[in-house]
């Protein structure tokens, strides 16, 4: 199946080369305005403008050294250029890729000839597929099938010298950022509920012991100019309820306190 359709490609390369590609659309309607509209262009031929009054103005074959498979696109793509020990098999044409193979004693690497590795003698193996070895004189190992950490994924596959390659996963970072900054926010709100709430409550402490001495302490009216005002009583001249005298020797210390203020 590998040689005929080599032979295809060989015969249709041989043609390209000789007969040259056709030019323009290969399927089209017609439009409202008299004009055609290009669905399908011809083999090695890219779009140039959707719709036109001629389908043979609509497409024109890709310009050396590019080629496309898929008719109808606007641009054509690089062919691809054969380098180290590969050889060029068929040449690129504006409808197929270049084909590489591989020199003496080399074989291809993969099925489309991408690499090539040299063959092995009497006595060797192959190496198996996707291991590597970065030691000398030590046994090939196989990739890393995951990366250490769970935060992490594959950038890179393994070569024959290195293994894999892996780096932080984008949009874990972005989540974790997004995540440390709430984290921090929340944090700060509370330590500010914390801190009022502190605050509050030392404020209604003061504020109630305040009020229990005022309501603790006897308090006396004196005269201020033309008015009396209240002021509260020192406690030296405080003395407790039992330890006063009869009613009477109380009522004559208070009128005598009333009239000494009085005359000052």
């Amino acid at each position: 199946m590998r040689q005929v359709l080599g032979v295809l490609l060989l015969a249709a390369g041989f043609l390209g080369s000789v007969c040259g590609v056709e030019k323009g659309c290969a399927r089209w309607n017609s439009a409202e305005d008299g004009n055609v509209c290009c669905e399908l262009c011809r083999a090695g031929n890219r779009l140039v403008t959707k719709c036109g009054p001629d389908p043979k103005e609509l497409c024109v074959p890709c310009e050396d050294g590019t080629y496309t498979n898929f008719p109808g696109v606007e641009i054509c793509q690089s062919c691809t250029q054969c380098i180290g020990v590969q050889i060029v098999k068929q040449e690129c044409t504006s409808f197929n890729d270049t084909v590489c193979d591989c020199g003496t004693g080399y074989l291809c690497g993969d099925a489309k000839c991408s690499f090539c590795h040299e063959e092995c003698k009497k006595g060797q193996q192959p190496l198996p597929n996707r291991t590597f070895n970065d030691k000398i004189h030590s046994k090939c190992v196989p990739w890393s099938k995951r990366c250490p950490q769970l935060n992490q994924e594959i950038v890179k596959n393994g070569t024959a010298v290195s293994d894999i390659v892996c780096a932080p996963k984008s949009n874990e970072n972005k989540d974790g950022s997004e995540w440390m900054v709430v984290a921090i926010a929340g944090i700060c709100l509370c330590l500010a509920i914390v801190m009022a709430l502190s605050l509050l409550l030392r404020h209604m402490k003061k504020k109630k012991l305040t009020m229990t001495m005022e309501k603790a302490v006897p308090q006396i009216l004196i005269p201020e100019g033309r008015r009396w005002v209240v002021k509260q009583e020192e406690c030296s001249f405080c003395f407790p309820q039992q330890e006063q005298g009869s009613s009477l020797e109380s009522v004559a210390s208070v009128e005598s306190k009333e009239k000494l203020l009085v005359s000052v």
